[in-house]
């Protein structure tokens, strides 16, 4: 999507800042908070980037600073748009396609005696759809709405999918048909380095395994391994800052394996602020380096906003609702929208 394009949305953003002085309301889930300590006040949002061609690679997505005892369970559904053509030397790619992730994720701690421990474990399994879809629509009226470019859009016929990329005049990928399965078992574990009422920091090791089809997109035919940081800080009563570094060693895959590189970085970065009794507003930036080598900005490193918020219910439910832009433009999906619940026992 165009810098133009993102323009309402940040708009809404910086707004949201001007509306955090409930702080009467805000303190009575603060006190919730602390009364029940497993659940997860202002965190960050659960995503990563929703790029179709590297739907099956093990980058991580946003993993929690801090460990909380007995069991979570959470389902993130991210419904995402693509519309772009791009020629750079001797590589075109030209990609037509709507992409949607249920991803399923369940998590805890391993018991020593009657005590928690500093270790825990997660599994996340996604059931990915990729092909047309009816966003197009939308998103040109959103345009229309706003005067903004539409790109590539309008030399692509609406509601289809196209996924083709060729190289030195060779056909390497060419995908016309829609498709649907479950993705590749992600497993990690973690060790809780640091926690405090106001901090904590927690390293994850995370591992993919090859349960999903690299022809069908839901998958990428190898193992992957990552190494993250995972850190939040209370800055004030309302406020929270959160971020994430890691890198990613990738194993041989089934998709471009020529163009493949080996290792990814990535990182995230935001903040959050509570503006009325459970509900909190929150931004993060998240970043990782390229996946493959090409000189096309689709393959190259990708940035991209995550804006919304949260709410959380007295009964420990939550609730995200957010919307991911790509600030650097054409190199992840134009737009994606994101839904999160959970809840912990």
């Amino acid at each position: 999507m165009s810098r133009e394009s993102r323009l309402p949305i940040v708009a809404l953003l910086l707004a949201s800042g001007v509306v955090h002085g409930a702080d009467g309301e805000a303190s009575r889930f603060d006190e919730i908070s602390i009364a029940h300590p497993r659940i997860d006040h202002r965190a960050p949002f659960v995503v990563r980037d929703q790029n179709p061609l590297l739907a099956g690679l093990g980058l991580p997505t946003t993993m929690p600073s801090k460990h909380r005892s007995g069991f979570s369970a959470r389902l993130d559904f991210y419904w995402g748009n693509t519309a772009l053509m791009q020629e750079q030397g001797n590589e075109a790619i030209l990609v037509d396609a709507e992409t949607r992730e249920a991803r399923v994720t369940l998590q805890g701690m391993f018991m020593n005696g009657d005590f928690d421990s500093n270790f825990g474990w997660q599994l996340q399994l996604p059931y990915r759809y990729t092909g047309s879809g009816g966003l197009d629509s939308f998103i040109d009226s959103w345009h229309d709405t706003f005067g903004l470019p539409d790109g590539a859009r309008s030399a692509l016929p609406r509601d289809r999918i196209r996924i083709a990329y060729t190289r030195a005049g060779a056909r390497q990928l060419n995908t016309t048909s829609s498709s649907t399965g479950l993705g590749d078992l992600q497993a990690a574990l973690s060790y809780e380095m640091y926690e405090s009422y106001k901090s904590s920091l927690s390293a994850w090791l995370n591992l993919k395994f090859p349960t999903g089809d690299a022809d069908e997109l839901t998958g990428s035919g190898a193992t992957d391994v990552s190494f993250l940081l995972a850190g939040q800080h209370r800055l004030s009563r309302n406020w929270s800052a959160f971020g994430q570094a890691a890198v990613t060693y990738l194993g041989e895959g089934d998709l471009l394996p020529d163009r493949q590189r080996s290792v990814v970085w990535s990182g995230m970065a935001g903040v959050g602020v509570s503006v009325w009794r459970g509900l909190s507003l929150k931004a993060q930036v998240d970043a990782h380096t390229a996946a493959y080598d090409s000189e096309l900005d689709f393959f190259s490193d990708a940035v991209v906003l995550t804006v919304g918020g949260d709410y959380l219910f007295e009964s420990g439910w939550r609730l995200d609702v957010g919307v991911s832009e790509d600030l650097a433009v054409e190199h992840s999906p134009d737009v994606v929208f994101v839904m999160g619940i959970k809840q912990s026992w």
